[in-house]
């Protein structure tokens, strides 16, 4: 493979997340809306892929969500933002760990049927009076929409093996200098290691699988001339 780093194996899964764009969401004020891009993603401790604490990329950083007037209407929203058919519950007080970096949005309040978080009510991108230990989690309902549904866990793509972590190792320079970084080599962590995903049997349903796992609504194709 030419270009690719040293060590790379010849059967290496390269995967590409899709990123979904809400920079067109009308501010809950009327205003014009602004033309950032805003990405969210599920993160933190002691989790399964379809809960934890809410993170948001936006003005090229994530960030979190204070729990302030938050709701099970919220929490909707933002899960099916995900791709989930709805939400269960909610957490308040930072129950995923706390986050770092800004905390981008405060006092939302959400009627259920907005297409985006950034859609919903709020005080405005980075106004708050909150601290990371008031970060909100949710915990969606495990059922995916039409068209984004899942049969087999990524535990279950690795039979009885448990996996710890997955993550995608960026193989091109220009995939290093993004942020976040949504294409590259799986690999998960196993009893404490980081090892390659072989790419015998993987299934584009599997690329689903762990691109949701790292938060992103879903999975596009792979350019291979690129890596050639």
């Amino acid at each position: 493979m030419k270009g690719a780093p040293q060590g790379l194996l010849l059967c290496p899964v390269l995967l590409l997340c899709s990123l979904l764009t809400l920079g067109n969401a009308r501010a809950a004020s009327g205003q014009a809306p602004e033309q950032k891009e805003v990405m969210i993603r599920l993160a933190g401790l002691k989790r399964t892929h379809h809960e934890g604490r809410v993170e948001v990329f936006y003005n090229g950083q994530w960030g979190t969500v204070c729990d302030d007037d938050f709701t099970l209407n919220a929490a909707t929203v933002i899960c099916q933002e995900l791709g989930y058919e709805g939400a269960l519950t909610w957490a308040h007080s930072a129950k995923y760990g706390q986050g770092k970096g800004p905390i981008w949005l405060d006092n939302v309040k959400c009627k259920g049927d907005e297409g985006s978080i950034a859609a919903c009510e709020s005080n405005g991108w980075g106004v708050n009076d909150c601290k990371h230990s008031e970060d909100v989690g949710v915990v969606c309902s495990e059922k995916r929409l039409p068209g984004l549904e899942h049969k087999e866990t990524f535990a279950e793509l690795k039979g009885q093996n448990k996996v710890d972590k997955v993550r995608i190792r960026p193989a091109m320079a220009s995939a290093r200098r993004r942020n976040p970084v949504t294409e590259g080599v799986v690999e998960v962590k196993y009893q404490g290691r980081w090892k390659q995903v072989c790419d015998g049997d993987w299934t584009f349903n599997n690329s689903r699988v762990v691109c949701g796992m790292l938060g992103f609504p879903g999975e596009l194709p792979v350019n291979l001339r690129i890596y050639r």
